[in-house]
């Protein structure tokens, strides 16, 4: 990591935009910056508005006139506008139009459901459907829908991402344990049979043993169709007859209670995901496909395109002439992307400053990703934000 980074710790509540603004306008009103060598990114263009015009008062107030009217040259903006300005002013270098069309977030949220309904064929979905019913999952959608949104933020192509299914299964079955090979659908179907002959033999009329009774009846029944979902074997495995008969039930709940080891829900478990993260892979191929015929970027392709850029000797170059403070609000919320971005601007800035929550950043809220965060700050001096008084 570049030696010149500071972060301030900065939760909600500290006064942090306060300190945003101080920072800013120490270096402008010392002459340590100029307005030219700034670029600030937040995390709402609200923000940016708000750093803006704070300093800009700020420094009209200290009778800085010249600096408040220069405020305009500063870089303020989203991470993804300060990205987009930039790939407008080296335009040439990155072989773009001098000006792109950029989707909203909400136009591209749209593109993206196009895609995938353009994509979703009736055999996957009813797969699909099938597996999450067995599963138990609810919202399926919710689940592709963070998938390719982790996708984009981390700059991963689709032939990457159709990958990832297999390995998030073999990591997730890692912690289950092995199956022992034994037919756990016919040794349960067996001990109900047993069970249940007692149960109905010594059953004084209790209510909760005439539930239980009702319980694995069903579940024998849906377990030889071929219709039981995960959640039936849940159920049984904590379901139990009255006192008395809790003894000869116990049996029951053993067997169902194994049933991690179900070599059927490793395979549910595989095809589920492997389905998901195809069916994510081919709707980001056809999202990219539709954004090339209609001409259009969207924030995430900014930041991609100009993290290219960022290799590219000659824009380095100017940049580092230019380049006098970054400064980084909400970095906790920072995407692997970003985060590449913000490092590489950090190496050819005169100075780095990173304000954020730092036990959001190290804890990895929000869906930030710990690991890296942990790793940025590890040689970062670490600062709380005084409270404004």
């Amino acid at each position: 990591m570049p030696g010149n980074i500071t972060f301030v710790s900065a939760g909600a509540g500290s006064g942090k935009t306060y300190r945003l603004t101080q920072i800013l306008h120490e270096r402008l009103s010392s002459g340590l910056v100029s307005p030219s060598g700034v670029i600030a990114t937040t995390f709402t263009r609200k923000a940016a508005t708000e750093l803006r015009e704070r300093v800009r008062t700020a420094l009209l107030k200290n009778g800085e006139v010249t600096l408040s009217n220069s405020m305009g040259q500063a870089r303020i903006g989203t991470g993804n506008g300060v990205c987009g300005g930039l790939l407008e002013r080296f335009a040439f270098e990155a072989g773009l139009a001098p000006v792109q069309r950029v989707l909203e977030e909400a136009q591209a949220g749209a593109l993206v459901r196009e895609a995938l309904d353009a994509v979703s064929d009736t055999v996957t979905l009813q797969k699909i459907d099938s597996l999450t019913r067995r599963l138990g999952i609810d919202d399926w959608d919710e689940e592709l829908k963070s998938i390719i949104d982790q996708a984009r933020a981390n700059d991963i192509a689709p032939d990457r991402c159709a990958t990832f299914g297999g390995r998030n299964a073999t990591n997730l079955l890692a912690h289950f344990p092995a199956p022992t090979g034994e037919n756990l659908d016919a040794a349960l179907v067996q001990t109900i049979e047993r069970v249940l002959s007692e149960l109905e033999r010594r059953a004084t009329g209790k209510k909760n043993t005439a539930e239980y009774i009702a319980l694995a009846r069903d579940t024998m029944r849906v377990v030889q169709n071929g219709t039981a979902t995960w959640a039936d074997w849940v159920k049984l495995s904590k379901t139990s007859p009255e006192a008395g008969l809790r003894t000869q039930a116990q049996p029951v709940a053993d067997i169902a209670g194994r049933f991690a080891a179900h070599p059927k829900l490793r395979q549910d478990i595989v095809e589920y995901l492997s389905a998901l993260f195809m069916l994510g892979a081919k709707t980001l191929d056809a999202y990219g496909q539709r954004k090339r015929e209609l001409g259009v970027i969207d924030f995430v392709d900014q930041e991609h395109l100009f993290l290219g850029l960022l290799q590219n000797p000659s824009v380095r170059e100017v940049l580092s002439e230019e380049l006098e403070l970054l400064l980084v609000d909400e970095f906790q919320d920072t995407s692997p992307i970003q985060l590449e971005i913000f490092v590489r601007l950090s190496r050819i800035a005169r100075e780095t400053v990173w304000v954020g929550d730092v036990k959001q950043a190290i804890y990895g809220f929000r869906g930030s990703d710990a690991e890296l965060m942990k790793a940025s700050l590890k040689n970062c001096p670490v600062y709380e934000a005084p409270k404004k008084f």
